[in-house]
C-alpha cells in the first residue's frame, strides 16, 4: 500500500547535517551518493548543509514545490531507524522566541527544525515538504558513518525515488509527527572531540 502525494515540477531532495560527525553527517552523505544518480531533470539533489538562513534564503531564490530533506538527528527512538513525516513546524508564538531560533542559526548550528522554522517564517518552505530522519547509533564519534546506518541507504534510495514519483510508502509515513521543536530552543551540548 502506498500513501499518494501530488508529484509537482521543481523537487528538492536535500540532506542537512554535520559533515565529519559520526552519524550526523548522514543526510549530506547519503544526498553525495543520491546526486550520483540519474534524475528527471525538475529534480535538484543538494547538500543543505551551510546553516538555516542562508539555506532559506537559497529556498526562496530556487522556489521548490517539493522537498524531501534527510537528517540524522538523535530524538530518542531506535538507533538505526527511519521516521518519515510531513514537516509543517509549528511557528514561534514571539518574536523573543524566534530570534532565539534567528541566533542558534547565525551562530552556525546545523538542525532540520531550525532549516523548517525558519524558511516557514519567511515563506521559503516548499508548499510539500518532507523528513526523512535517520535516528543515529552514534551522534558524535569518529568520522565515517556506522555500519547500522550505512545499511540504510538503499531504504533512502528507494524513499528518494519513490518521493520524486509522487508516492511515499505508506507504513513508514507518520501522520502527526512530532519532531523535537521544543522552545525557546535550547543549544545542543556538544562533546569536543580531542
Amino acid at each position: 500500500m502506498v500513501s499518494k502525494i501530488n508529484p509537482k515540477p521543481k523537487t528538492l531532495l536535500a540532506g542537512v547535517g554535520h559533515r565529519f560527525w559520526r552519524d550526523r553527517s548522514a543526510g549530506p552523505e547519503f544526498c553525495d551518493r543520491l546526486a550520483k544518480l540519474e534524475w528527471p531533470p525538475h529534480v535538484t539533489v543538494a547538500d543543505y548543509s551551510f546553516g538555516a538562513i542562508p539555506m532559506m534564503y537559497q529556498l526562496q531564490d530556487d522556489g521548490y514545490h517539493r522537498a524531501l530533506f534527510v537528517a540524522s538527528e538523535a530524538r530518542g527512538r531506535e538507533p538505526g531507524t527511519l521516521r518519515l513525516y510531513r514537516a509543517d513546524p509549528e511557528l514561534p508564538k514571539t518574536v523573543d522566541v524566534f530570534q532565539e531560533y534567528m541566533n542558534e542559526a547565525g551562530s552556525g548550528v546545523i538542525a532540520i527544525e531550525l532549516l523548517l522554522v525558519i524558511a516557514k517564517q519567511f515563506g521559503a518552505l516548499p508548499a510539500e515538504t518532507w523528513v526523512l530522519e535517520i535516528e543515529p547509533v552514534e551522534p558524535n564519534g569518529p568520522d565515517g558513518l556506522t555500519p547500522e546506518v550505512q545499511a540504510l541507504y538503499p531504504k533512502v534510495e528507494t524513499i528518494a525515488r519513490a518521493f520524486v514519483q509522487g508516492e511515499l510508502p505508506a507504513e513508514l509515513v507518520e501522520e502527526h509527527a512530532e519532531f523535537g521543536l521544543q522552545r525557546p530552543f535550547t543549544p545542543r551540548k556538544v562533546e569536543v572531540r580531542p
